[in-house]
């Protein structure tokens, strides 16, 4: 069987979503009732990832802009630096959760990744996405950065939940359809939560704009959130936990081989349809 070529595949991807984009305009209800997906954690079927994914108001733009490169680097909080104390896992939940909770919202809240990091036996993404289903992280103005224990004040604060989460990928999965995955999680305006392998000094990369992996040796599985893509130069955005002084401002831009032969699992978030962050 002949592969589909990358082109026809965006063009795919392009026109299935693309009445989703002119009838939604706010985020729209996950209705896990009446799909029976109350208790199921972790979607991987390809049908019910379309069907959950949702689409974000605004963010697409005219068909050959959106063919061509997508963003949604402007929507994210600046990187953040982690410190001794803490997860880069739960650093890159929070600053995916981040983007969801403060959509459309004039004021931008500060999500804790130490609360979620504090509640966990395991620091993994997997652990991390169960508990932000079943609990949700809080306010940072509650459990500051760098915090070691849980403050009382947690009892009567607001909580930042998802849905659910979607499994896009594995280590396993074709290159090409990782590829194909990560471009349609972003034309649809959400980010992609990664693990990638990396050379052990990764985090040391320095005034970097695009990086070249093709003589890299993967030692170091470390969390990235995806936020664009170029099509015309076949590359990736990834946005680190730290800090600006990584890479270029806490980017760096990695070619469609390279991301598709390093990473391993690929995670989008079924956000709550609301959340309520004015004034807190």
């Amino acid at each position: 069987m002949r592969a589909i070529p990358n082109r026809l595949l965006i063009l795919i991807c392009f026109f299935s979503i693309q009445n989703l984009f002119a009838q939604i305009d706010s985020l729209p209800p996950n209705n896990y009732a009446t799909k029976g997906l109350a208790q199921t954690y972790g979607i991987e079927q390809a049908d019910l990832i379309d069907q959950l994914m949702v689409v974000m108001p605004g963010v697409g733009s005219s068909s050959q802009e959106i063919l061509n490169e997508q963003s949604i680097k402007p929507y994210l909080m600046p990187p953040r630096t982690k410190d001794q104390f803490g997860s880069a896992n739960c650093y890159a939940l929070a600053a995916c959760l981040e983007f969801y909770a403060n959509f459309q919202n004039n004021y931008k809240i500060n999500l804790s990744p130490d609360y979620i990091y504090l509640n966990l036996t395991q620091d993994n993404l997997v652990d991390g996405l169960l508990f932000l289903i079943q609990q949700g992280t809080v306010s940072a103005a509650i459990v500051p950065y760098q915090t070691t224990m849980i403050p009382s004040a947690v009892r009567n604060t607001s909580r930042f939940p998802i849905e659910n989460y979607l499994h896009v990928y594995r280590r396993e999965t074709p290159r090409q359809q990782k590829i194909f995955e990560t471009r349609k999680a972003l034309m649809r305006g959400n980010p992609i939560l990664v693990e990638m392998r990396v050379p052990a000094d990764f985090p040391k990369l320095t005034k970097t704009k695009v990086w070249d992996g093709r003589n890299a040796r993967p030692e170091v599985t470390y969390p990235f959130l995806v936020t664009s893509y170029l099509e015309n130069n076949e590359t990736f955005e990834l946005m680190s936990v730290w800090g600006p002084e990584w890479a270029n401002n806490g980017y760096l831009w990695v070619t469609y081989d390279d991301f598709a032969r390093l990473v391993d699992n690929g995670f989008v978030l079924v956000p709550a349809a609301t959340y309520e962050t004015e004034g807190r």
